[in-house]
């Protein structure tokens, strides 16, 4: 079993200890082996704002760099931690950066066959959950088994940080026993939504040279696989809803 950690912070302390923690404990459980990713030492440009990826297509932006390397990693792991501090009640530039880069597989996903751990290190409860909020929408199909919050201020006395560390180990233990479980990718409602508004909206759209028209256009589903009938139902109503009120201009 391989995980994947991505780390954004530029030090190894709080963010790099809480992982190396979580895998102490997860190789207790299971025949895993560690990859850490420093975005520090990554070549990921800074995002223009273009939106070239989004609308003409990821093969088209002008920044060439680790970008497509780092997506290859990410699918030849069986799991992945996104892993950042908190900082000002958000992560960090380096994450933020790493979103921004990929921001286009909010609308075309594709790691359906990972899974995921949300990790945030903070000096203070304030912000963590916008923090991991703004985490989620990356993982871009993948499920989310774990988020972990660990807190490690100055200010902290020892009980404190004994009973943040009791949380991690607890909570690594309960990400372990998760990935040691087969995994297959199964539809979520959510997910199934998601593809019926996308494919509405480009069946309506008029410019049908964009990357998201040739996506929908050419598929059934995000993952080539066999949809139950109630799940083929649920496409065809939501798309058929979508659809209607594209025409008449709610969406």
């Amino acid at each position: 079993m391989k995980i994947l950690a991505i780390i954004s912070s530029p030090r190894k302390k709080n963010t790099y200890n809480a992982i190396k923690t979580i895998e102490e404990i997860h190789k207790k459980y299971d025949d895993c082996e560690y990859e850490y990713l420093f975005l520090k030492n990554a070549d990921l440009k800074p995002c223009i704002g273009c939106h070239v990826c989004l609308t003409k297509g990821e093969e088209f932006c002008p920044l060439k760099d680790d970008r497509d390397a780092i997506i290859d990693k990410i699918e030849s792991a069986d799991g992945v931690i996104l892993a950042s501090p908190n900082h000002t009640m958000n992560v960090n530039w380096r994450m933020k950066n790493y979103i921004d880069r990929y921001s286009y597989l909010m609308h075309r996903p594709r790691y359906f066959h990972q899974r995921f751990m949300l990790l945030i290190t903070s000096g203070s409860f304030q912000g963590i959950k916008q923090a991991i909020n703004a985490l989620a929408p990356i993982v871009s199909g993948g499920k989310i088994i774990s988020k972990i919050s660990v807190m490690n201020s100055p200010g902290m006395n020892d009980k404190k940080i004994k009973n943040q560390l009791r949380k991690l180990q607890k909570k690594a233990k309960k990400f372990a026993k998760k990935m040691k479980k087969p995994y297959s990718y199964r539809p979520s409602f959510g997910y199934l939504i998601w593809f019926s508004a996308f494919k509405a909206l480009q069946k309506e759209e008029t410019k049908h040279n964009t990357a998201d028209f040739k996506y929908y256009s050419q598929k059934k589903f995000f993952v080539d696989m066999e949809l139950t009938f109630g799940q083929r139902a649920i496409l065809k109503i939501f798309e058929a809803l979508f659809g209607f009120l594209v025409r008449i201009g709610i969406v």
